[in-house]
C-alpha cells in the first residue's frame, strides 16, 4: 500500500501555455471531464488528482506507454477502476488545497477533509446515535478536539464507502467506527481496518482497507515530480 498526497495550484499560473500537454498526461476519461469543469478550483483539483494517479501508477512499475492506453471503468455506484489492471486498486480524494491518492493490490478507500467549521446537528442527522452522543459529550461549542473527532468519524465513513463501492444510499450512519479508530463496521455486513493520519496541518486523512498493511506515513509529491515524471518514465 502506498499513500500519495500533493498540493493543488492555480493551473494557469503553473502551467500557462503548457496546459494541453498537461491534460494529455491524464487518463482519457479525466481528460474529457476536466475540460468541462467551469469552476477553476474544481478543475485544478481534478487535474492534480489525475496527475497524482498517473504518478502512483508509474511508481508501481507500469510504463508511460501502457498508461496512455488504460481505460477507466466505473462500478455500480460510480467507483472508478482501471479495467485491465486487476491488481492496481486506487482511491482518490481532494479537499481544500490537497489531493490524496491511495493505491494497493486489493480494494482500498481513502478520504481527506479540511477541518472546516461544522455543526453538531450534522452529526445528529447523519451519524449513528452512539456517535452523536460521543460528540455531544464535548458540549455544543465544536472546539478543536471535538472538531478533530468529528472529522475522524467522517473520513472513516467516507473511506469505507469508497472501499466497498456501495455508495451512501443506505446512509453513512450504517458505517460505525470503534472508539480507538482502528476498525469500522458496516451494519449487518463486514468489519474493515482503518488508519487515521493527521500529519497535514488542518486536515484529516483516513484509509480503509481489506488488510492492515498501512504505511506509517504519507508520501508528499512535489509539483516538479508530478510533471517531470513524464520525462523520467516516458
Amino acid at each position: 500500500m502506498k499513500l500519495y498526497v500533493t498540493k493543488t495550484y492555480n493551473i494557469e499560473e503553473v502551467f500557462g501555455g503548457n496546459l494541453s500537454e498537461i491534460l494529455s498526461m491524464l487518463d482519457k476519461d479525466r481528460q474529457k471531464r476536466a475540460v468541462l469543469i467551469r469552476h477553476k478550483q474544481e478543475a485544478a483539483r481534478s487535474i492534480f488528482a489525475g496527475l497524482l494517479l498517473r504518478y502512483a501508477y508509474l511508481c508501481e512499475g507500469y510504463g508511460e506507454d501502457t498508461w496512455q492506453q488504460e481505460e477507466i471503468g466505473h462500478g455500480r455506484y460510480g467507483k472508478p477502476y482501471i479495467i485491465k489492471k486487476t491488481k492496481f486498486h486506487y482511491s482518490l480524494s481532494h479537499s481544500g488545497e490537497w489531493v490524496f491518492c491511495a493505491v494497493d493490490n486489493s480494494p482500498i478507500g481513502a478520504d481527506i477533509q479540511e477541518l472546516r467549521p461544522w455543526k453538531l446537528s450534522m452529526a445528529e442527522r447523519f451519524f449513528a446515535k452512539s456517535e452523536y452522543e460521543w460528540l455531544a459529550a464535548f458540549g455544543a461549542d465544536c472546539d478543536r478536539e471535538q472538531t478533530k473527532l468529528f472529522y475522524k468519524m467522517w473520513t472513516a465513513k467516507e473511506s469505507c464507502v469508497k472501499l466497498t463501492g456501495r455508495g451512501i444510499g443506505a446512509g453513512i450512519d450504517q458505517y460505525r467506527v470503534n472508539q480507538d479508530f482502528t476498525k469500522i463496521n458496516v451494519v449487518d455486513s463486514q468489519e474493515f481496518p482503518i488508519k487515521i493520519y493527521e500529519s497535514i496541518s488542518g486536515y484529516m486523512v483516513c484509509v480503509c482497507s481489506e488488510g492492515e498493511n498501512f504505511p506509517d506515513s504519507l508520501i508528499m509529491v512535489s509539483l516538479e515530480k508530478l510533471v517531470e515524471s513524464r520525462k523520467t518514465e516516458g
